[in-house]
């Protein structure tokens, strides 16, 4: 009897440390796996006219705009693909994409 047990204490320690081992993967995961991107049927953002790529826009003047050079928009760092929008709450936008309230970055 005292066999057996010791045969389960030994897979569930074994178990228990190889989870706990896992768990910061699994966060790390989550991290990279980014956001959702925001709905393309949300009202707020069809008022906007927001395009996941500023080149399929027929209102864009700026041939240079786009999300990623919008004062709205903000990444987790420069090379990010997507990012929150300050104007849509419904979710993140590609840095790509383009919206009738684009304002030009200020300088730094």
């Amino acid at each position: 009897m005292a066999q057996n047990e010791r045969r389960l204490f030994m897979k569930t320690l074994i178990l228990g440390v190889a989870a706990f081992a896992s768990a910061p993967l699994l966060k790390m995961q989550r991290a990279f796996a980014g956001n959702p991107l925001a709905k393309l049927d949300d009202p707020l953002v069809k008022a906007l006219g927001y395009v996941a790529n500023a080149k399929d826009s027929k209102d864009r003047k700026d041939k240079k705009a786009n999300c990623k050079s919008c004062q709205f928009y903000a990444a987790a760092d420069d090379k990010a693909t997507q990012g929150k929008c300050q104007l849509i709450a419904s979710g993140e936008v590609l840095a790509e994409g383009w919206c009738r309230s684009w304002a030009a970055k200020a300088k730094k």
